[in-house]
């Protein structure tokens, strides 16, 4: 059983960064076609390209200055995003919407702890992590 996936896997780490994938195979894209929405958990808006133009107009405010993609490739379908100094709420599924193409590849992102931070901080980010979860018990 051979099945196909548009959705891949990324793994990164705290504090790291990651290349999100996402193109198309459609050539001969002008710029005024090139528009792509990349949402987070289908709702966050991580970053627009509007005909051409990387847009961070209506970006929500968890990736200001931590989302880029690369414009040079946009012309060769290739829309992927670099997301920089993730958190633990990084995680979690990325669509982009790429609208002439009417294809929204997906990428589920998982960001792990190195291990190696110190004690401290880990206990922190422990402590935040428990108190996520209380308050997710109320919603």
């Amino acid at each position: 059983n051979f099945r196909v996936s548009l959705q891949e896997t990324v793994v990164g780490f705290i504090g790291g960064s990651v290349v999100l994938p996402c193109s198309t195979i459609d050539n001969g894209l002008k710029n005024e076609d090139i528009t792509v929405y990349w949402r987070h958990n289908s709702s966050q808006n991580v970053y627009d390209i509007i005909e051409g133009e990387g847009s961070v107009e209506r970006q929500d405010s968890a990736y200001k200055n931590r989302a880029e993609t690369f414009p040079i490739e946009y012309m060769k379908g290739n829309f992927s995003l670099k997301l920089s100094n993730l958190q633990f709420n990084d995680s979690g599924k990325y669509i982009c919407y790429i609208t002439k193409a009417h294809k929204n590849p997906s990428t589920q992102l998982f960001v792990k702890d190195r291990g190696n931070h110190g004690t401290a901080t880990r206990t922190e980010r422990i402590v935040s992590f428990l108190i996520l979860l209380h308050i997710l018990q109320y919603i």
